[in-house]
Order: C-alpha cells, then sequence, then structure tokens
C-alpha cells in the first residue's frame, strides 16, 4: 500500500519537475510577473501603532463600557506635551536660566496660541495664561514682577507648579488632541507651529502618553527603521552561512532567493488581506527568513547531490546524472519533507488564533502566509534557476 501511495506522488512530482526542466523561463517568466504584482503591493504596506484597546478582543466588558462611553459623552483625547527648557551655553552668560523670565513666558504663550491653531488640537494650558490671568491678560515686564504676582497669590503658585519644575528651568505646554486622527498631519503641524523663533538659550521638543500621536509617529518610525535594518543584519548573516555550507557564492544566492520571493510575496498577499505592520508583528521578517531558508538550502543541496551521482540505478560506471533526471530526483525526494514541515508550522501559527488577544491571531497570519510561501519559492523559483545555471549535459 506504501508503494502504491508513493508511486502515486511520485508521478505528478515528475512531470512537473520535467516540465521546470524544459520550461525553466517560462516558470520564470510567470512567477516574474506575480512577484512584480505583489512586490507594488508589499511597498504599499503601512506601519501603525495599537493604542491599549486594540491589544483587547472587542467582545469583553471593558471594551464594551468603553464603547458606550464614546458614544454618549464628547470625544476622547490624548495628552501632548510641548517641553521648553533653558539649556544656557556658557556659564556666565546673560543668556535665560529661568522659565519664569517674561520672554520665554511670552513664547510660550504664542506657542500655545499656535498650538491651537493645528488641527485636532482641543485646548493648550501653559503657565503663561496662569501669569496673565493675575495680570489682567497681560505678561509683566520683568522677572521681579512676575515673582512678585506670584507670591501674593498662593493659589496661582500652586498652579504654576503644574507647568514650571522646582529649579525653574523647565516648563511645559500641555494640549488635549483628539482620537482617531491622522498622528503624521497632527505631529506635521505641531513641527511647524514650534519653528517660531526661540529665545537664547532655550530648547523646545515635544512628547506624550502612550496614545500621543507623537508616540505614534516615532514608533512607526522606529518599526521602519528597526525592520530595514533587522532585515539586513539576517540577509547578511543567511547569505555568510550559505556561503559557508556551500562553498559556492552562485548556490549560496541561489537558495537565498527562496526567501526573496517568499517574503515578496507574502508582504504582498497580506497587504491584500488588509494587514498592517505593527510593534509585534514586525519581528515576523526576521523569523519568516530563519524558517524559510531551511526549504532553499534543501532544494539546492539535494540536486547538487543528485548531479553527482550515476544516471543508471545499479550501474555504477554509469555517466553523471543530466541536470532533468536530477531535478526529477530532487523534488520527489524534498517535496514530502517539506510539505510536512510546512503543515506543522502553519498549524502551530495558526493556533495562536485560539487564543483571545487579536495581535497574536495577526503574527500567526503572518508567519504562516511567509513560511508557505518560502515552501513555494523553494519548489518553483530556486528549481528552475538551478536547472539554467546547470550545463544541459551535466
Amino acid at each position: 500500500m506504501k508503494d502504491k501511495i508513493g508511486e502515486w506522488g511520485k508521478g505528478p512530482l515528475e512531470k512537473y519537475a520535467k516540465f521546470v526542466s524544459h520550461h525553466a523561463i517560462v516558470v520564470l517568466a510567470i512567477l516574474l510577473m506575480f512577484t512584480l504584482f505583489t512586490g507594488y503591493h508589499a511597498s504599499l504596506m503601512e506601519t501603525t501603532v495599537i493604542s491599549q484597546k486594540e491589544w483587547l478582543p472587542e467582545d469583553i466588558e471593558v471594551i464594551n463600557t468603553f464603547e458606550l462611553i464614546a458614544d454618549q459623552f464628547a470625544g476622547s483625547f490624548t495628552t501632548t506635551t510641548i517641553v521648553v527648557q533653558t539649556e544656557p551655553r556658557y556659564a556666565r552668560s546673560e543668556e535665560i536660566r529661568d522659565v519664569r523670565d517674561p520672554e520665554v513666558l511670552r513664547y510660550v504663550d504664542l506657542l500655545s496660541e499656535r498650538a491651537k491653531l493645528v488641527y485636532g488640537v482641543v485646548s493648550a494650558e501653559s503657565a503663561a495664561e496662569v501669569i496673565k490671568e493675575l495680570n489682567g491678560g497681560r505678561i509683566p515686564s520683568s522677572l521681579r514682577s512676575v515673582k512678585s504676582l506670584l507670591k501674593k497669590d498662593n493659589i496661582a503658585e500652586q498652579r504654576i507648579s503644574n507647568y514650571i519644575n522646582d529649579d525653574y528651568t523647565m516648563t511645559v505646554v500641555r494640549l488635549n488632541i483628539l482620537e482617531d486622527l491622522n498622528e503624521e498631519e497632527v505631529v506635521a503641524g505641531l513641527r511647524e507651529a514650534m519653528k517660531i523663533d526661540k529665545p537664547d538659550g532655550v530648547s523646545v521638543d515635544m512628547t506624550g502618553d502612550t496614545t500621543s500621536p507623537v508616540i505614534m509617529v516615532t514608533m512607526q518610525e522606529l518599526i521602519k527603521s528597526t525592520m530595514s535594518e533587522t532585515a539586513l543584519v539576517c540577509f547578511a548573516a543567511i547569505l555568510l552561512i550559505l556561503i559557508i555550507i556551500f562553498a559556492s557564492i552562485k548556490y549560496s544566492l541561489i537558495a537565498l532567493l527562496t526567501i526573496v520571493f517568499g517574503v515578496i510575496w507574502a508582504f504582498g498577499t497580506l497587504v491584500l488581506m488588509g494587514m498592517k505592520i505593527t510593534p509585534p508583528t514586525s519581528a515576523g521578517l526576521a523569523m519568516i527568513m530563519g524558517i524559510g531558508i531551511d526549504f532553499g538550502i534543501q532544494v539546492t543541496k539535494r540536486f547538487r547531490y543528485e548531479l553527482q551521482q550515476p544516471s543508471g540505478k545499479f550501474d555504477q560506471n554509469a555517466p553523471c546524472r543530466n541536470r532533468e533526471e536530477a531535478m526529477v530526483n530532487t523534488i520527489s525526494h524534498v517535496f514530502y519533507p517539506m510539505t510536512i514541515t510546512t503543515i506543522a508550522a502553519m498549524i502551530g501559527f495558526k493556533t495562536l488564533a485560539l487564543g483571545k488577544l487579536p495581535l497574536m491571531v495577526d503574527m500567526g497570519t503572518m508567519m504562516a502566509t511567509g513560511v508557505v510561501f518560502c515552501m513555494v519559492a523553494a519548489l518553483t523559483v530556486v528549481p528552475a534557476i538551478l536547472v539554467l545555471l546547470t550545463n544541459k549535459e551535466r
């Protein structure tokens, strides 16, 4: 029975291997067109940062309550902070060292007004507003006057401590910003508002809570840079290992094509499925490459081995196999182990969907898709190129 199953599977595999051997250019042309299609969509893949709400499944009580509040009350906000700090360059210079200085307060007041003009900014609070309330809507002309105003009103002094630190070297502008806005546009608008001239010895920067547009945009930039650096290091390390394994740059590069094509196909397909890159799933690229390269190694190494075997089954003096016979034997021997490995990996990754965390579901889908496409690349691209780069009479 086992022999019959083996013979049944051997026929289609032999036909496929012969088709690749005789029509390698056609196979590569079709795959190239598919690669251009998926590569274009892969280039459109967006990176996004998820909020705490998105970490949890939609059907739990906490999320339902959150949605109820959002429906019944005005929109929720995120907090972004503009930090103004004194940084005198010389110890004995006349540069500003106290953020209560009227020049700094006027700068902070102008900064607050400019920030309010940015779309999505609901309110801006700063120490300048407290001082203006104490002085009839104006900022005093001297630091001594500011100090005098604060000494006369203990409540105002306590309020201003919310915006100025104890040693008077830093003050903040607190912005309330609507959620569900385009983070990049909000951050770009705030950065434009911060371009006004600063007093000498003063620096300005932005920060915020974990859901603020500033943090979101910063994390998106980090995801992109981390993925590119990870991919580059991973490719270099894998290529070095392949060169050691095969003792050949040509065969190392051929095996490497497994993950090149597999990753492009996988990410293009994921974009068509509507998936975006998040901080947890950004690690999926390196994991796909680490698993997928094994398929390329198996096909390439087996093909080189088959080329060195005699073409006669029992005649050891027969000439070595040609590329067609070698490819038929290669695919016949590696197909079933690779298929079992892929199925096992898919089951393992897709079991992440059994949990209730949406992020784990996306991670499992990305990993399973990547492994499947790496296997497909190893059985299509790699055999076609191996045949083309092997002498016909070998």
